[in-house]
């Protein structure tokens, strides 16, 4: 059995689901705004870096992200949906287990992301955080490629919930004062889908730069 540190080291990647509708912020690619001058997609590449093997983008629009360093892959069902993405992100990894977070998260914190790599075992279809009312954060989590016969039964059958599969799989979770411990004020599921949100973000970078 290799070892927790050479399973990060050597056998995980990251994926950034990039394929959302942006519905609520006018149907702009959430992923290319920009906060403090820098693209959101573009901010959470630099939190991951150095922590996997590979940091790669999935997105319906190549053209957007042509000046990104990393590997671009697309969906491979058509519907959108946040399932599909994790599907498409474990498709196409070229490692066993994959760290997924969206694209809409300017805030992840890479002390946290370090620690869910350090509790992370092989057998582990699903690292999850959880809130201390019990809800899961399935985009900042850890996925298995054993998990894809069951994402691949659920999308088959329109069943678009990414938690709707955990039965099936070994989950484990990082419970809420860990989850403080290394993100004191929960940055990490900051997610920005409105103008309004965005703003907000955007003063928030602000004030974090002048402490």
């Amino acid at each position: 059995m290799p070892s927790k540190k050479l399973l990060a080291e050597k056998n995980i990647s990251a994926a950034i689901l990039a394929g959302g509708e942006g519905s609520r912020m006018g149907h702009l690619d959430k992923s290319c705004l920009e906060i403090s001058g820098e693209k959101i997609v573009e901010r959470i590449i630099r939190q991951l870096s150095g922590l996997f093997l590979e940091t790669f983008v999935i997105t319906r629009t190549p053209e957007n992200h042509s000046n990104l360093k990393v590997r671009l892959e697309g969906d491979i069902y058509d519907r959108r949906s946040s399932l599909t993405g994790v599907h498409a992100a474990l498709s196409h990894s070229r490692t066993d287990h994959v760290f997924i977070t969206a694209c809409d998260s300017p805030f992840l914190q890479k002390d946290l992301v370090t620690k869910m790599l350090a509790l992370l075992t092989p057998e582990d279809d699903v690292l999850i955080p959880m809130h201390a009312n019990k809800r899961y954060e399935p985009l900042c989590a850890i996925y298995s490629k054993r998990c894809l016969p069951y994402i691949e039964e659920n999308l088959n059958n329109n069943i678009f919930q990414i938690i709707r599969f955990f039965p099936n799989v070994k989950v484990t979770t990082v419970d809420a004062a860990t989850l403080q411990e290394h993100d004191q004020n929960l940055e990490s599921f900051i997610n920005v889908n409105t103008p309004d949100e965005l703003t907000k973000a955007c003063e928030r970078a602000e004030k974090c730069k002048k402490i």
